[in-house]
């Protein structure tokens, strides 16, 4: 998984040419897809297309950054639960470790 960083000391999720902060230019860099979730929401009303529940997690990355994700299980849904982000058909996702 691929983060930016800025010389201000912000740590961005994915991949950013400016610091979303300082509008200083950001340089990648790669690190793992370990995740501890942060808090959550269950959304009932979804948009058009989209299947109701969508489970939304905001998840911390092992190098600090903050993504917001899918979770594809309910059973997960809990603050401080490690997993991992997957990418898959284009979505990011929260998969708990914890059997």
């Amino acid at each position: 998984m691929i983060s930016s960083i800025c010389k201000c000391g912000k740590i961005v999720a994915l991949e950013r040419k400016v610091c979303p902060y300082c509008g200083k230019t950001m340089n990648s860099v790669e690190h793992g897809n370990v995740a501890e979730i942060l808090t959550y929401t269950k959304l009932f009303t979804v948009p058009e297309g989209f299947k109701s529940p969508i489970f939304l997690t905001l998840v911390k990355l092992e190098n600090g950054a903050k993504l917001l994700c899918e979770c594809k299980n309910e059973n997960d849904l809990e603050i401080d639960r490690k997993g991992k982000v997957i990418f898959e058909k284009e979505k990011y996702y929260f998969v708990s470790t914890k059997k």
